[in-house]
This record gives structure tokens, C-alpha cells and sequence, in this order.
């Protein structure tokens, strides 16, 4: 399964350990036959890259219209995953030497390949097999699989512009969907060469395991004394405990005074004012008799020469509504800016279901 993994993870699924560990076999396995595979013409691809929100399609609206098999009840559940997986990374780096090519992106490390466009046929881990074709043009790369349902994928890179912009096309099918899920990701070149530096380390948001918290890697800028650190992250777990308890009071006014006027994502949402936050949160409460949400111990990373903080926790929820109860938990992400008055939120998502 190592292919598959690798496109995979280049349409920004997280690397789990048994990713990485399968990446590294292909790595392993490939080296070998670049000695021997063919020169390509210039690849107009190499180079670093950042998202343009305003051109991308938005993933609200490409969700919302998905439709699905799966019973009503877990179409939430089910759906907050697809969008966990079909988030597109702020940073894009690509690079080729020949037939071999090296991508990685702010949410998953280089990984290196052979793309020939030969198709392989492998078995999976649950014992299905997977057909995979990898093929890589002057000024387009694709990545195909087909095979067990849930297993094919479409990704498509093209150099747009003179090789100034980037357009990269994905393709989800899953046997839930009734339809396969299309969303287009624009970006804009910063750089023609990468520093792989950055992406090894410096900007890869790794997956939290489901039964553990593990610490965010930290970025170079991010740097602060240690005493800087400590009293900031006092404050941020003060400002997370009286979120959460205005949550589980259902007092609106207390949950606002913790956002920025403008948030950079809320959910699926992107570049969300203040007040489409607060109706979102006035819909949801109207329905609900009682709330007890539980954070446990945060991870906190400052950036931003500590201007900003990433705090990510498993939050545990139990939601009692008229018809209804829901409970689980979730990997959360919630992004802090410090001003005059405090840390204030400009972004809210989930990173991972777990249950």
C-alpha cells in the first residue's frame, strides 16, 4: 500500500506513523531505478507555493452539496471527517529531477517517488487491490487510483500562467458518496526553488493520535524566552477555560469576547465575520437543553515571534438537544492572536474525529 499512501498523503491527509512507515518503504524501493529512468524536458512545476483562498473553491460550499448513503444520524460525524480530509494546505512545495519528483505541503512531509505512468496493481492492508498510476508532464503531474471505493482518488497538478500559478484538481470517491467529491485549489507561486527545511519541519501540522497529544512542531520564527512562553500559556489555558464554561452555560456574549471581529476559518467556513459566528452558535443553542464540554490538556505553540498561538486538545462533548442526546470527542484547533485586550480567536476548526 505504500503508492497509494503517497498520494494520499499528497492530497493532505496527515501522515499517521504507519504512513510514514509505508512512504519510507516506497522511498526505499524507487531509489534504485532513478538512475535509469528517462531526462524530462524542464518541469515548470518545481517551486514553492501558497493557497489563493479568493479563487479556491470553497470547501463549505462543495460539502454541503455532497449527498450520501450513510444513515442520517452519522452524516455529521461523517462529513466533518470527509472535510478533515479535504481541507487543502495553506503551502504547497514541489520539485523534479527527471522522472523523480519530491512534494510535500503544510500538512505532510517530503516524500520522493519514481512517476513513470506505469500502472501498479497492489493489495491493500485489508487484503483489496488498488490500481496506481503516477505520471508527471513539462507542466502537469496526476495521481491516479481505482480499485476498492473508498480507495480511489484523482489528484491533478497543472501549471497555469507561464508557471506562476498552480491549479490542483482532487477527485474523492468513497462508497458513502453517491457522487465523487471535485474541489479545485488555486495557488500562487512564492518561490522557484523550495528549501525542504520548512516543510520537513517548519510548517508540517502533524496528525494528533487519537490517544495522544503530542507536542506541534515549532517553527524557527517562533522562538520566545521561556518565561515569555510560560505566562502566555497561563493566560491561553485561562482564556480556554472560561470559553468552555460560557459554552457549557450557553451565554453567547461570553463566547464572543474571545473572537476577533473577522475569523480565517470557522469550521468549513473561510474569512467568517464575528456575527455569522454568533448566529451559527444562536441556531445551534436554540435546539439544545444542556451542554458539558470537557478540553483536556492543550498543546500550545506560539509563532509569530508570539503574536500568534496554535492550541490544539481533545475536546470531549455531550450535547443534549429536545429529540436527541450526541456525544464523542474531537482533536480541536483553535488559533489565538494577542492584542491590547487579550488573546482573541481568529480561527476554529476540527482537526480529527475520534469518536
Amino acid at each position: 500500500m505504500a503508492r497509494l499512501t503517497i498520494i494520499l498523503t499528497i492530497i493532505s491527509i496527515a501522515l499517521s506513523a504507519a504512513a510514514a512507515a509505508s512512504a519510507q518503504t516506497n522511498r526505499q524501493r524507487i531509489a534504485p531505478s532513478i538512475a535509469g529512468a528517462p531526462a524530462q524536458r524542464t518541469c515548470l512545476l518545481t517551486g514553492a507555493y501558497r493557497i489563493d483562498v479568493v479563487e479556491s473553491d470553497q470547501l463549505y460550499s462543495v460539502v454541503k452539496d455532497a449527498t450520501s448513503t450513510v444513515p442520517f444520524g452519522q452524516q455529521q460525524r461523517f462529513f466533518i471527517d470527509l472535510s478533515t480530509r479535504l481541507t487543502p494546505p495553506d503551502m504547497l512545495a514541489i520539485e523534479c529531477h527527471g522522472a523523480r519528483v519530491s512534494v510535500a505541503s503544510s500538512r505532510a512531509a517530503r516524500v520522493s517517488y519514481l512517476a513513470d505512468g506505469r500502472m501498479r496493481r497492489e493489495r491493500t492492508s485489508a487484503g483489496n487491490f488498488v490500481n496506481s498510476r503516477v505520471e508527471l508532464k513539462r507542466d502537469s503531474l496526476s495521481f491516479i487510483s481505482s480499485g476498492n471505493a473508498e480507495d480511489s482518488v484523482n489528484v491533478a497538478f497543472q501549471s497555469l500562467d507561464g508557471a506562476r500559478r498552480l491549479l490542483v484538481t482532487r477527485r474523492i470517491y468513497a462508497e458513502q458518496l453517491t457522487e465523487p467529491i471535485v474541489i479545485r485549489t488555486f495557488y500562487d507561486k512564492i518561490a522557484d526553488t523550495v528549501n525542504w527545511q520548512t516543510y520537513d519541519g517548519g510548517y508540517v501540522a502533524k496528525q494528533i493520535p487519537a490517544d495522544d497529544v503530542r507536542p506541534l512542531p515549532r517553527r524557527a520564527v517562533s522562538r520566545t524566552p521561556a518565561a515569555f512562553r510560560s505566562s502566555e500559556a497561563a493566560l491561553l489555558r485561562d482564556a480556554l477555560e472560561d470559553w468552555i464554561e460560557a459554552t457549557n452555560r450557553r451565554d453567547i456574549d461570553g463566547q464572543m469576547h474571545f473572537y476577533l471581529p473577522r475569523l480565517k476559518a470557522y469550521y468549513l467556513t473561510r474569512h467568517t465575520p464575528a456575527s455569522a459566528v454568533r448566529a451559527e452558535k444562536d441556531r445551534v443553542f436554540a435546539g439544545v437543553r444542556s451542554v458539558d464540554i470537557r478540553a483536556r490538556e492543550p498543546e500550545i505553540v506560539f509563532q509569530d515571534a508570539g503574536r500568534t498561538a496554535v492550541m490544539r486538545f481533545i475536546k470531549d462533548y455531550r450535547v443534549v438537544e429536545r429529540n436527541r442526546t450526541r456525544s464523542g470527542a474531537v482533536v480541536q484547533e483553535l488559533r489565538w492572536q494577542r492584542t491590547n485586550n487579550g488573546w482573541r480567536i481568529f480561527s476554529e476548526r476540527d482537526v480529527r474525529v475520534i469518536r
